[in-house]
């Protein structure tokens, strides 16, 4: 009995160390369980934030996305002029169909910014096949939609490629890419569109400066120190660089814009103010430019190889106005004068109005009238001043289609008042998307 009760004792005892054992297995393996659930919770909660910044990225990329636009507008016209004789030359009556169109691209990677690009394609000429039969007949051409047409017709090609941003709250702005001076000088509310305003030179832009206005490589900076108040400088590479003998005379050295960017390249500065007078809306700017690249001086031109003519840097002041006079009648003013030992023409001045919805039952019509005068450079043997008017009137069609009629008449044709007047008229469609 006593051996029995021994053997009892020892089977308990070993079955409670037994039981003892297994629990802290159990337990340990719980914990281990536990901690891998953690681990598993932990990889869950990350794959979840990775997922949803996945997702936040991908919707930053749609809101990006969003903002890509394309718009783009084609303009066909005829132009044709009667002319007579310019200089002792007897030129044909010039005229002839055209077009040009443009697809414009924008894209905001962010508030802030703001990539711009177009295209642009066109072919014909028009009045200014007049500049095919003579060198230089006029002081400022009659078809400024001709002017950046590519030389192969029927291609595209990229005229402006720039990237805009804004810091301090919109206080400084800054672009940088491929585009011309005149987005940032010279500009004009009333006269600077020659799509769908003025066509002829003088009332699209300072007819002196615009020789020196190419697509090119650019830096320019906004500066808005005051409310209506705006700083502009810009510097710009240069398609020149020296002057050189080419067999017949001395001219400007051509070069690629993108070699030497920096290279004697142009600069100008601009002063805007920005006031309102109940209501009614202005622009007042006065700039600065120079074009620091070698210009051969005015009396100083020859065709001998061994005489190097003396040169100048083209530089200028300008100024330009617009004002609403009235809900629909704005007024535009401009002026300029350029170093008279390289240019042609050493002062200007244009200016008119521009009336919108002249008639009740046209509301979105458009009648533009201007008058310019070219003085030329004293050193030259035609010094009478050329005179420039030209009225427009657009008509709305639509809001993607218009009209315009546009007449031109010239006085003293090439600063002389022996050369007969010319008369110019266009017919412009516009088609824009």
């Amino acid at each position: 009995m006593r051996r029995a009760l021994l053997v009892l004792s020892t089977v308990l005892i070993t079955s409670q160390g037994a039981v003892a054992q297994t629990d802290q297995e159990i337990l340990r393996e719980l914990q281990q369980l536990k901690s891998r659930i953690s681990q598993l919770e932990q990889a869950l909660k990350e794959k979840n934030a990775k997922e949803e910044q996945v997702e936040k990225e991908v919707e930053e990329i749609k809101e990006r996305l969003s903002s890509l636009e394309i718009h783009g507008g084609i303009r066909l016209y005829y132009q044709g002029a009667s002319v007579g004789t310019i200089d002792g030359q007897n030129f044909s009556n010039p005229s002839g169909a055209g077009y040009n169109a443009d697809i414009e691209l924008t894209f905001k990677p962010d508030e802030k910014g703001e990539f711009y690009m177009r295209l642009h394609s066109g072919a014909g000429t028009g009045a200014d096949k007049l500049f095919d039969e003579a060198d230089e007949p006029l002081f400022a051409n009659l078809n400024t939609l001709a002017d950046d047409n590519p030389d192969t017709e029927g291609t595209f090609k990229m005229l402006e490629a720039y990237y805009t941003r804004d810091f301090l709250n919109g206080r400084v702005n800054l672009v940088v890419g491929k585009t011309e001076p005149f987005i940032m000088i010279d500009d004009n509310e009333y006269a600077n569109d020659e799509t769908t305003q003025f066509v002829g030179k003088p009332f699209v832009n300072n007819p002196i400066l615009d020789p020196e206005d190419i697509f090119a490589p650019m830096v320019g900076i906004t500066l808005s120190p005051a409310e209506r108040i705006e700083i502009s400088a810009v510097v710009q590479s240069n398609d020149t660089a020296g002057i050189t003998y080419d067999g017949n005379e001395w001219v400007q050295r051509e070069k690629s814009v993108y070699d030497n960017v920096f290279d004697q390249p142009f600069y100008a500065l601009q002063l805007k103010y920005s006031p309102e007078f109940n209501g009614l809306k202005g622009n007042y700017r006065i700039y600065f430019w120079n074009d620091s690249a070698d210009h051969i001086k005015i009396g100083e031109e020859t065709d001998d190889p061994n005489r190097k003519p003396g040169t100048e840097d083209g530089w200028g002041v300008g100024v330009s106005f617009d004002q609403q006079i009235s809900e629909n009648i704005g007024l535009f003013f401009r002026a300029a004068y350029g170093n008279d030992d390289v240019y042609e023409v050493e002062k200007f001045v244009s200016f008119g109005a521009s009336v919108n919805g002249l008639f009740d039952s046209r509301p979105n019509d458009t009648l533009g009238v201007g008058v310019a005068a070219l003085i030329p450079n004293d050193k030259l043997k035609n010094d009478d001043t050329e005179y420039h008017f030209e009225t427009y009137y657009r008509m709305a069609l639509s809001n993607n289609l218009f009209i315009t009629p546009d007449l031109q008449y010239v006085v003293n044709p090439h600063g002389s008042s022996d050369n007969d007047n010319i008369l110019a008229g266009m017919v412009r469609a516009e088609f824009s998307f």
